[in-house]
């Protein structure tokens, strides 16, 4: 059985970033012919610039020379609540996995890589909204169900 390389992606990962993020916004983000050479456009602006800012970091996992998964992350930062005084937080954002490459731990991986960088960035909470499929994946990491997403708290934060 084939093993995956993780990697955060920078901008010389556009294309692969860009070719993942199209087969998930197929799925999930309401991409069609008509409107999928305005989003490429768009999508490679922000990239361009979202990447190398640090505004958007993005982890890609390769299986035999190709990127057959990635997650993201979005930083922001809230004013300080009573239990949450950084109100340094991450949402979560374009998980996929190729449907030729799930059921590998793949998603898993991506997610620990992704949890680690929280935990060194500093950020006291991440928040995601979940697909059925993805759901008990999360719940198993620890993300705890909300009224409106899926979230968790790196321990000691």
């Amino acid at each position: 059985m084939s093993t995956w390389n993780i990697r955060k992606a920078g901008v010389e990962d556009l294309e692969e970033v860009v070719r993942l993020r199209r087969e998930l916004m197929r799925i999930f983000g309401g991409l069609t012919d008509a409107n999928a050479a305005a989003w490429e456009v768009a999508t490679r602006r922000y990239l361009s610039t979202a990447l190398p800012g640090g505004r958007f970091h993005v982890w890609l996992a390769f299986m035999e020379g190709k990127a057959v998964a990635c997650s993201g992350l979005v930083p922001f930062e809230r004013p300080p609540a009573a239990n949450h005084l950084s109100g340094l937080e991450g949402y979560i954002l374009n998980m996929y996995t190729a449907p030729a490459w799930r059921g590998r731990g793949i998603s898993r991986a991506l997610m620990k890589e992704l949890m680690a960088f929280a935990r060194e960035a500093g950020l006291a909470r991440l928040w995601l909204h979940a697909s059925e499929e993805g759901r008990q994946l999360y719940e198993k990491l620890g993300f705890a169900p909300n009224p409106i997403a899926l979230e968790w708290t790196p321990e000691g934060a």
